[in-house]
């Protein structure tokens, strides 16, 4: 007789797995990477299983208000985001990449940068792909990178900088730089003055929040210097268009970020404070494991290609 065949068990790393322990990870609980995936909690809590049978490693600890990764789960995690961020968008990438459907972009800015910064370079990225709708998302800074990374949006703009650790699940690159600028009414002495020096902003109320301005290192260098503490200061705005607001009723003076050698029509002076500050990086974001083509890649080229020209190139 034959010899009988030998079954050989093997274990095998399944992509629904590997997209319900990430999504755990990147939430920090069970519940909510169940709602997410649309999946039963103990579907989730059954493919961490399997995957910690695999690796033969814990790879996430329950706590009393969600779970936490241990370092086997740190690393995976990791190693996999890109990896099932790629797979969830690869069908799309390929449509897109082949032209066989009208192309959706949605990306999220504040909203400064969508009303100031990004209408060149989507009148450029039109140009050459008129097949694309853009769809623009004004947030936060902070809420720029959250939705970026449930995959509510397709690329982001933001003033944020990179996390320290590195976000496994998100790619940070420069996208281009912005000025620190002076805003006054046009007959306002520091208008009228040749020469500025950031101590002469000590005699005139200004307008910001002390938590407002986008760069840490520039706000502590105000505080030290006691930008903040001329009186009296009656308002405390934090975007761009109620400090210019504000600054126009007379309330004061304003600091706010623009691009260099870009002065908006307005009634107000504007006037660039970065030979004393440094400029402010805006940070392209997207989701690792996307793949180099697409509208997302493409527009972000474009954005780093228009917005880092000089003024007169620009326009």
């Amino acid at each position: 007789m034959p010899a009988a065949k030998t079954r050989h068990a093997y274990k095998e790393v399944r992509l629904q797995q590997l997209r319900s322990f990430c999504e755990t990870a990147r939430l920090g609980s069970l519940t909510a990477a169940a709602a997410s995936l649309g999946l039963a909690q103990p579907t989730i809590w059954e493919q961490v299983h399997a995957l910690e049978r695999v690796f033969a490693a814990k790879l996430v600890e329950r706590h009393a208000h969600g779970c936490r990764l241990t370092q086997t789960g740190r690393l995976l995690a990791e190693l996999a985001s890109p990896l099932v961020a790629g797979i969830d968008s690869l069908q799309r990438n390929v449509q897109e990449a082949l032209q066989l459907q009208e192309s959706r972009l949605t990306v999220a800015a504040t909203p400064r940068i969508v009303y100031e910064d990004l209408p060149a370079a989507i009148v450029e990225f039109q140009r050459r792909h008129p097949q694309v709708v853009f769809r623009l998302v004004e947030q936060s800074n902070e809420q720029v990178i959250s939705s970026v990374e449930s995959g509510e949006a397709d690329l982001g703009l933001t003033l944020e900088r990179e996390p320290t650790p590195a976000n496994p699940w998100l790619s940070f690159e420069l996208g281009y730089e912005l000025d620190l600028m002076l805003v006054t009414p046009k007959d306002h002495p520091l208008a009228r003055r040749r020469r500025l020096q950031p101590r002469d902003l000590l005699d005139f109320p200004l307008v910001n929040a002390p938590d407002g301005l986008p760069d840490a290192a520039i706000t502590a260098a105000l505080q030290k210097l006691g930008v903040f503490q001329a009186q009296p200061r009656r308002v405390e705005a934090f975007y761009t268009s109620a400090i210019r607001r504000y600054v126009e009723l007379g309330f004061g003076i304003g600091l706010i970020v623009g691009l260099p050698g870009h002065l908006p029509a307005t009634t107000l002076h504007e006037r660039s404070l970065s030979r004393f500050f440094g400029r402010i990086p805006v940070s392209l974001v997207q989701r690792k494991g996307a793949l180099p083509h697409g509208p997302a890649h493409s527009f972000a080229q474009t954005v780093q290609t228009v917005l880092q020209r000089r003024p007169e190139e620009r326009n």
